[in-house]
């Protein structure tokens, strides 16, 4: 992760020089630089694939809509209300709060909050244009719902993994037994305190590259496997987890940054794939300065910081 954190400050050193340029003031490039650092991993590939244009609703219009839609389905159904699923979108889209987290009458129940939820979040993939599958709109609701997703790259493979599972670990073939694979299985052991899993045969199946049921959480292990990349590797690590295959994630990516207001599609993402990532010496600054310019368009300086602060 610290690869790409670096990655980061090259980026935002290149967006300072390009938009002092366009008549930025130092106050506005540093208040701009201060709210991309703060931004989740999701959050920062978001802007980074920013779209060229405006297409369909954004921001708080797409969730106010969204959650009219799932109203009217629940129509003859006492008590389901635009502002309830409203709530539920923007604690979890917005300040980034675990739906279990969520408060709910208790006349409403768990088990309703989710549905309205997931019920929710179809709404908005409707509404940007993704018809989703039952099963689909399941897999994306739990990536969205956990707090996980929304942090660092350890955090958001770690939760892309409890729900696709179909991610090569290429950077845990290179750990064999040194430092570095002491410090992975102090982070294992610390994921899988309170658990029946296996921690050397955990161990194991990381070091070959492969696992195809891990358990619910690794956060802390996929931090390791970052802090020990080269920097190609956390760039193909990234490009893994933007494969065409990774649907789920792609999906919530799309979903999440159109709830906050940033026009990005699923082509997008192809782009940042195959361009900003596919080297073995990533460079984050031209994406970021398309990004930040095509926002500017789109949405107007005056607002910019307001979508970063919702992101």
């Amino acid at each position: 992760m610290a690869h790409f954190e670096r990655l980061t400050d090259a980026a935002l050193e290149h967006l300072r020089t390009r938009l002092l340029g366009r008549g930025w003031s130092s106050t506005e490039i540093d208040g701009l630089a201060t709210r991309f650092r703060k931004l989740g991993f999701a959050a920062r590939l978001a802007v980074l694939a920013a779209g060229r244009r405006r297409v369909g609703l954004l921001g708080a219009e797409l969730i106010k809509a969204a959650s009219q839609d799932v109203a009217f389905e629940f129509a003859p159904k006492v008590g389901v209300t635009p502002g309830a699923v409203q709530r539920f979108l923007r604690e979890v889209l917005h300040r980034h709060r675990p739906l279990s987290e969520v408060s709910v009458r208790e006349s409403e129940g768990e088990q309703h909050k989710r549905e309205l939820f997931e019920k929710g979040v179809t709404a908005l993939a409707r509404r940007a244009g993704f018809p989703l599958s039952t099963e689909q709109v399941e897999r994306v609701a739990a990536l969205l719902a956990t707090g996980e997703f929304f942090r660092d790259i350890g955090a958001a493979t770690a939760a892309m993994l409890s729900t696709v599972r179909a991610l090569p670990l290429a950077i845990a073939r290179d750990i064999r037994f040194s430092l570095r694979a002491i410090r992975l299985l102090f982070a294992l052991r610390r994921d899988l305190r309170g658990t029946d899993a296996s921690l050397w045969s955990l161990f194991k199946r990381l070091r070959g590259g492969s696992l195809d049921d891990p358990p619910a959480l690794l956060s802390e292990t996929m931090r390791a496997l970052y802090a020990n990349a080269s920097l190609a590797q956390t760039a193909e690590m990234i490009r893994t987890l933007l494969a065409k295959d990774n649907e789920t994630f792609r999906l919530a990516i799309v979903i999440y940054a159109r709830s906050a207001g940033v026009p990005i599609e699923d082509a997008d993402l192809d782009v940042l794939r195959e361009t900003v990532f596919n080297t073995d010496s990533p460079d984050l600054g031209p994406a970021l300065v398309q990004a930040v310019e095509r926002l500017e368009a789109t949405i107007g300086r005056s607002f910019l910081n307001g979508v970063l602060d919702r992101l």
